[in-house]
């Protein structure tokens, strides 16, 4: 499943909740180059020996997927709890999913699908990994295992352990008690730390899966934001950008939005992209798209890049699900402040932005989630860290 990757034990240590990255980065001033993250942190008294032992040993099992999902271990989960619990959505979040789900009649999955909440890739994954929970295989994750490699059970004793469990109905941590080989305290530990490194397996699974479901699209590289890293071309869109500013939602005025601009016309921005007019249909039933996405459009159409397939609404106040009707993307055409203004319980108030997104004429486009200036995969606005993006404009 793709090539593999050398996932740093510093995300991992965060992801799991064992620190943050305030504490990390203090931990890691002035660390000798020729010593390990993990030497470091135990070194300086960030986290004991034992804290660091088995999240060094996932930390190899990170590299694809195909490897990470075999770390599944504890009580099968099912797919909505996985995304909570990874982080990834918020419980809030799948009840709408859950909502929209019993709406529509479709697996679960297919709408997270639908809604862009999930790639393909990051489902399969997360599927195989549910599997995997239910399949007993060896884990490092599984209870027995955490336990020996933490130190506080001895390989005999989980061996023995194993054993007696096959001979009866009872779960390990049962038999363990029983047995007098640990105590509550230990199986409480070693359960807590299990739930805590599989959370930060999902989110591992997640952005590598993330990656793998760009490919079809961010990997392939826009060609639009290749051609913005040179310079010309970089102001020349950045002129564009402020030109078009005085029919844009201004979300704030902090410096880090500050676009300045001494362009004299107000030429159409698709003379600018690619040099032509964009040949998508500039309205779909009468529904007209802004200048921006349809410079998009006109490229990715399954010819000169991924095909990217329109989801248009503008019906503010209506309470109704996404259009799905072929088309697999956030909807746009939407006037922002009419939403919000219409449903202030699911829509933020445009002046409590503080974003680089843009509303060109008041309305959500291709580039309000997108920005051809980053040249990261998906050239997101901002990033999407536990659905940062998403919770820009949504209250949850």
């Amino acid at each position: 499943m793709g090539q593999s990757v050398k996932y740093r034990i510093g995300k991992i240590l965060i992801d799991a909740g064992l620190l943050d990255q305030h504490l990390l980065d203090i931990a890691l001033e002035e660390k000798p180059t020729n010593e390990r993250v993990g030497e470091t942190l135990v070194r300086k008294g960030v986290l004991k020996a034992e804290d660091i032992a088995v999240p060094l040993i996932i930390q190899e099992h990170l590299g694809n997927i195909a490897s990470a999902v075999k770390l599944a271990a504890g009580e099968r989960q099912l797919l909505g709890e996985l995304l909570v619990q990874s982080g990834h959505i918020t419980g809030g979040q799948l009840d709408q999913v859950v909502a929209e789900q019993q709406h529509s009649g479709e697996k679960l999955g297919e709408v997270f699908k639908r809604l862009g909440i999930l790639t393909e890739q990051q489902l399969n994954a997360l599927l195989v990994f549910q599997c995997n929970q239910d399949a007993g295989q060896t884990s490092p994750l599984r209870l027995g295992e955490l336990l020996v490699l933490t130190g506080r059970l001895a390989r005999e004793q989980l061996e023995d352990a194993l054993l007696k469990q096959k001979q009866s109905d009872k779960n390990l941590g049962d038999v363990l008690l029983e047995a007098g080989y640990v105590s509550p305290g230990c199986i409480e530990h070693g359960v807590r730390l299990q739930k805590m490194l599989i959370k930060s397996v999902l989110a591992a699974i997640l952005a590598l899966g993330m990656d793998m479901g760009a490919e079809s699209y961010a990997g392939e590289m826009c060609a639009f934001s290749t051609q913005l890293q040179d310079s010309n071309a970089r102001a020349q869109y950045i002129a564009k950008v402020a030109t078009a500013a005085g029919n844009m939602v201004a979300h704030n005025t902090h410096s880090d939005n500050a676009v300045v601009s001494d362009a004299s016309d107000d030429d159409s921005a698709s003379s600018f992209f690619f040099g032509k007019t964009a040949t998508v249909a500039k309205s779909q039933g009468g529904l007209t798209l802004d200048s921006f996405s349809q410079d998009c459009l006109g490229c990715h159409d399954g010819a000169q890049a991924s095909d990217r397939k329109i989801n248009y609404k503008n019906s503010p106040g209506k309470k109704s699900h996404w259009d799905s009707r072929g088309a697999s993307e956030h909807p746009i055409g939407m006037n922002y402040a009419s939403y919000s203004a219409m449903d202030p319980k699911s829509y933020k108030p445009v002046a409590a932005f503080g974003s680089k997104m843009m509303f060109v004429d008041g309305r959500v486009g291709c580039t309000t989630c997108h920005d051809p200036l980053n040249q990261e995969k998906g050239h997101l606005a901002k990033s999407d860290y536990r659905s940062a993006l998403c919770l820009t404009c949504h209250t949850k």
